[in-house]
C-alpha cells in the first residue's frame, strides 16, 4: 500500500497544468461539445507528446486563468502575446504563431489611425495585450474592458463605444459566425505580437523542454499540419507579408518563419516531380538518361542528411562531374551585394568575387531562369575569366546562388543539359533551405529575441561543457544595469528597450572574443571568462564602464554594477561561483546608492 501511495505522488508530482482562454476562436476554445480545441489545443498536445511531458489543459475566462496563473495555480498558459512588460513577469518559449492587432470601426466612418484614438473610448479584452499596449502607450484614458473579444464585438456594434482593438483573424472570424456586418477592420496593423508558450519567469527546466518539443514539432511537419488545419497556407502568407517587406534586408529567413520553408518544400516537391516525371517520359528508351536520372536522386536523398551547406557544395559537384559530365564549372553564392565562388573546376579561371547581378550569371539570378548560350562573345553582358570560353549553360539555384558550366566548343549544351542541371539545383535548393531554416530555428532556440546574446538556456549547456580542469581559473562578472525602471516608467519601455540593447552592445564589445556574454534575464547580465583570474575579470568591468561612460544618447548616463567571482578549484560548485558574484553584485548596487562614485567589490 505505501508503494502504491508513492507511486501516485511520483505521477501526480510530474502532471503539469496549463490554462487557456475558453472563447478565443481559433486559438484555444470550448466547442459545441464541450471538447477543449483550437490552434494552441492541438499545439501543445503535441509538443507535450514529442517532449514527453504529461499536461493536463484547461481552459475558462482569459481574466480569470491569467489570474490562477499569477498565483501559480496554473504552470503556465498554452497561448499568450509576448510584450516588454509580461517578459519581466513571465518566462516565453520561442514563438510558436504571430497576432496582429488592428482597429475595428463602424461601417460608413473614416479608416482611423492610432492617432485618432487619443481621447477616445477604445474597447479591449480585460488583461488582453492590447490593454496593455494603451495603458503603457498613455494613448487613452477612456478604456472599456470586456471580458471577451466577442463581447467587444458586440458593444461596439450595438453604437457603444469608439473604436475597438483585437487581434485581426479571432474577430473577423467572430464577426462572420455571428453576422456582425457593420464593422470594419483596419488596413493598417497597429502592431505584431510574438505568440508562445507562457510559464514561470525562473522555471528554465520547463522552458527548454517546451522549446525542444516545438523544434521537434516543426522538424518533423507536424506544425505545418496543425496550422493549415486551422488557418490555412493562404492566411499564413498574409500574415507574414508585412514582415517579409519589412525586414526582407536584415534577417530574410527567420522573418519567413517556418511556413514558408514548408510552403516552398512542397512546391519544390511539386516541380521536382513533374521535372522528374517529364524526363522519365523522355528517357523511356534511353537507358542512359534513366541512369543519370536515377544517380540525381540518390545525390537528393544525400542532401536531404546533410548538415552543412559545405556538405551540399560538395554534392553538387560530384553530381555535376560524374553524372552530368560537366567538365569546367563553377559553383557561386550570394554573399551580401556579391556572388561569391565556393566551388570551381580547376582547369578554368574564375571571377571569384563579382556583383550579384552583373554578368551572365547576375542576369540568371534576377530572372530565375536558365540561360544557355551558344557563343558568349555575342552577349554584351558576359564577362567571361578566358576568352577561350565558348559555350555557357547557367542555373539559378533560387536566390542562393547560380551554378554554372562552359566549354570552349560553340553549342555544346542542349535542354537535356538544363533540364537535369535544373533538377539537380532543384534538390540542392530544398537542402540549402532545410539547413538554413535548423539553424535559425536553433539560434532563436539559445539566443535573446531584444539584445541578440545568448540566453540563459545556452548558458546552462556551456558551462556544462566549459566546467573542466583544464579551463580553470573560470571567472564569472555579474552585471545590473543602473535606472533602467526609471527610464521605463518616464519614457515608456521602447525607450528602456533601445538603453538595454545599447548597453548589452558595449559590455560585448568590451570582452575578449572567446569571452560569453549572456542576457540572464530583465536588466542582468553575466559573463563567463575561462582561464581569467581576477584580475582580468576587473580589467574587463573596468573597460565596460569606461566605455558606458562614452554614451550620450540618453537622459541618463548609463552604468550597472558588477560583482566578480573566481572559481580555482574543480571540486566547487560552479552554482556557488554563480551565487558569490551575484551577492557581489548586489553588495556593490547597495555602494552605488549610497555613494556617488562607483565602485564594485572584488571577491577573491
Amino acid at each position: 500500500m505505501l508503494v502504491m501511495i508513492l507511486l501516485c505522488a511520483f505521477v501526480f508530482a510530474d502532471k503539469l497544468t496549463f490554462g487557456g482562454d475558453n472563447a478565443y476562436p481559433p486559438y484555444e476554445f470550448v466547442d459545441e461539445n464541450g471538447e477543449h480545441t483550437g490552434f494552441n489545443v492541438d499545439l501543445m498536445k503535441a509538443v507535450s507528446k514529442a517532449a514527453e511531458l504529461d499536461i493536463e489543459i484547461r481552459l475558462g475566462e482569459w481574466n480569470l486563468v491569467v489570474e490562477k496563473f499569477k498565483s501559480g495555480e496554473l504552470d503556465g498558459l498554452i497561448g499568450m502575446a509576448i510584450t516588454p512588460e509580461r517578459q519581466r513577469i513571465y518566462g516565453f518559449s520561442i514563438p510558436h504563431n504571430s497576432l496582429h492587432m488592428v482597429i475595428f470601426y463602424r461601417k460608413g466612418s473614416k479608416e482611423p489611425t492610432v492617432d485618432d484614438l487619443r481621447g477616445k473610448e477604445v474597447v479591449v479584452q480585460r488583461n488582453g495585450v492590447m490593454h496593455d499596449y494603451l495603458l503603457e502607450n498613455s494613448i487613452t484614458d477612456e478604456i472599456v474592458a470586456v471580458d471577451s473579444p466577442l463581447e467587444g464585438l458586440k458593444f461596439l456594434s450595438s453604437g457603444k463605444g469608439d473604436y475597438g482593438l483585437f487581434e485581426k483573424y479571432q474577430c473577423l472570424y467572430f464577426a462572420k459566425e455571428n453576422k456582425i456586418d457593420n464593422l470594419e477592420a483596419s488596413s493598417m496593423t497597429v502592431f505584431d505580437r510574438d505568440y508562445a508558450f507562457a510559464t514561470a519567469k525562473d522555471d528554465f527546466a520547463l522552458l527548454n523542454k517546451l522549446n525542444k518539443g516545438l523544434l521537434l514539432v516543426r522538424e518533423s511537419g507536424e506544425y505545418r499540419d496543425i496550422f493549415e488545419k486551422w488557418f490555412g497556407s493562404a492566411n499564413w502568407f498574409e500574415q507574414h507579408r508585412r514582415n517579409l517587406l519589412v525586414t526582407a534586408g536584415i534577417l530574410v529567413f527567420f522573418v519567413i518563419g517556418l511556413f514558408v520553408l514548408w510552403f516552398w518544400n512542397h512546391t519544390l516537391k511539386v516541380r521536382v516531380k513533374a521535372r522528374t516525371e517529364e524526363l522519365e517520359r523522355k528517357a523511356i528508351e534511353n537507358e542512359a538518361l534513366r541512369a543519370k536520372i536515377r544517380s540525381l536522386h540518390d545525390i537528393a536523398f544525400k542532401m536531404e542528411s546533410c548538415t552543412e551547406e559545405e556538405d551540399v557544395f560538395d554534392l553538387i559537384v560530384k553530381a555535376a562531374t560524374e553524372i552530368l559530365s560537366f567538365d569546367y564549372y563553377s559553383l557561386d553564392v550570394v554573399e551580401g551585394d556579391y556572388l561569391v565562388v565556393k566551388r570551381h573546376s580547376d582547369n578554368i579561371e574564375v571571377n571569384s568575387r563579382v556583383p550579384k547581378y552583373e554578368g551572365i550569371a547576375g542576369r540568371t539570378l534576377r530572372t530565375g531562369k536558365t540561360i544557355i548560350l551558344d557563343d558568349v562573345s555575342k552577349e554584351d553582358d558576359a564577362m567571361p575569366s578566358s576568352s577561350k570560353i565558348k559555350a555557357l549553360l547557367s542555373v539559378p539555384i533560387g536566390t542562393i546562388g547560380v551554378f554554372q558550366s562552359v566549354t570552349i566548343e560553340s553549342g555544346s549544351f542542349n535542354n537535356e543539359d538544363a533540364e537535369l542541371a535544373e533538377l539537380l539545383m532543384f534538390h540542392a535548393l530544398g537542402a540549402f533551405d532545410r539547413i538554413r531554416k535548423t539553424k535559425e530555428i536553433r539560434f532563436l532556440a539559445f539566443h535573446d529575441s531584444l539584445t541578440g546574446l545568448y540566453n540563459r538556456t545556452f548558458f546552462d549547456e556551456e558551462v556544462s561543457r566549459v566546467d573542466t580542469f583544464r579551463n580553470l581559473p573560470i571567472s564569472v562578472i555579474f552585471a545590473d544595469v543602473n535606472g533602467l525602471k526609471s527610464l521605463n516608467d518616464s519614457f515608456g519601455h521602447f525607450y528602456g528597450d533601445e538603453y538595454l540593447k545599447t548597453i548589452s552592445r558595449v559590455i560585448k564589445d568590451s570582452c575578449r572574443h572567446d569571452d560569453l556574454v549572456v542576457r540572464w534575464g530583465g536588466d542582468e547580465f553575466v559573463i563567463l571568462l575561462l582561464k581569467a583570474e581576477t584580475d582580468q575579470a576587473e580589467e574587463i568591468v573596468q573597460r565596460i564602464e569606461e566605455n558606458l561612460s562614452k554614451i550620450e544618447a540618453f537622459s541618463v548616463e548609463p552604468s550597472a554594477a558588477f560583482g566578480i567571482s573566481t572559481k580555482r578549484d574543480q571540486e566547487r560548485d560552479f552554482e556557488d561561483v554563480l551565487r558569490e558574484a551575484e551577492l557581489a553584485m548586489y553588495s556593490s548596487k547597495r555602494e552605488l546608492k549610497n555613494s556617488k562614485n562607483s565602485s564594485r567589490k572584488r571577491t577573491p
